[in-house]
């Protein structure tokens, strides 16, 4: 069986409680964008939080951030004259990471390589969602000042997820890029490449799910990367793209380590 680590290290800690501050979707944006880390430190301390006790609180990962985490399901958002609306990549997220703690919590190892697989599934469709919805806006932006041939075509099913974030991005951010010669695009590619299996499995005429041998410190692992990968990719696009996250989608990013625990 998985379990998850209670607490993450310190520098993980700092790092979260930045971007939760620079980049989640809080209340209090108007009174922190463009603060520096070190004026960051400052402001908490100037609101009864000593950054190094903020800190050593948020190393525990039940513990919430104040003034800078909403805590709203990640699957809701407002917009307009305070109108709740759904949106699909943040629907799938939101269910992604419930897919996540089941691959985790399952005693059952089949079930949990079955919820791990889901989890990837739902990533990749989130992320799917999430660039579909970035064309579509672009296309209407852009509307008045390109050609009809030069609009995202949102339908292509031809064009692969990694081609549509090496050849949208750039158009979404006038040049900026998507890093693809680290380590996070490795590990995405592979799991694309391994969701890719999964969906191309799920539509055979016996469709089925094997463990192929995997163990639990291998699906660990698989877990873990979800973070490094994908996730973070994820993640680097909103930065890019300067849309503001769900604190869900920054904790992802520093979920503590999953292991596989010693037999009763």
């Amino acid at each position: 069986m998985l379990k998850v680590r209670v607490n993450i290290a310190e520098k993980q800690a700092k790092k979260l409680i930045f971007d939760l501050v620079k980049y989640s979707d809080h209340s209090n944006r108007d009174l922190t964008d463009g603060l520096k880390n070190k004026v960051i430190e400052q402001w908490f301390e100037e609101n009864k939080y000593p950054f190094k006790r903020l800190v050593s609180d948020t190393r525990n990962w039940n513990y919430t951030v104040p003034f800078v985490e909403n805590t709203l399901d990640s699957k809701v958002y407002i917009s307009g004259e305070g109108i709740l609306n759904v949106s699909d990549y943040q629907g799938d997220f939101d269910s992604a990471l419930a897919f996540r703690d089941l691959a985790i919590n399952e005693a059952n190892f089949a079930a949990g390589y079955a919820a791990y697989s889901a989890c990837l599934t739902k990533l990749n469709a989130s992320l799917t969602s999430y660039l579909s919805a970035k064309a579509q806006a672009y296309n209407v932006d852009n509307a008045d000042v390109i050609d009809i041939k030069d609009m995202i075509d949102i339908e292509d099913e031809n064009i692969s997820l990694e081609d549509k974030i090496s050849q949208w991005v750039p158009l979404f951010t006038t040049g900026n890029a998507v890093d693809i010669n680290n380590k996070s695009w490795a590990l995405f590619t592979a799991q694309l490449a391994e969701c890719n299996v999964l969906v191309g499995n799920a539509h055979t005429s016996n469709p089925t799910l094997t463990t192929d041998g995997l163990s639990a410190t291998q699906l660990a692992a698989k877990v873990n990367d979800l973070r490094g990968g994908i996730i973070s990719i994820m993640y680097e696009l909103h930065v890019l793209l300067n849309d503001e996250m769900k604190s869900q989608l920054i904790r992802a990013v520093y979920f503590p380590d999953v292991y596989v625990s010693e037999p009763a």
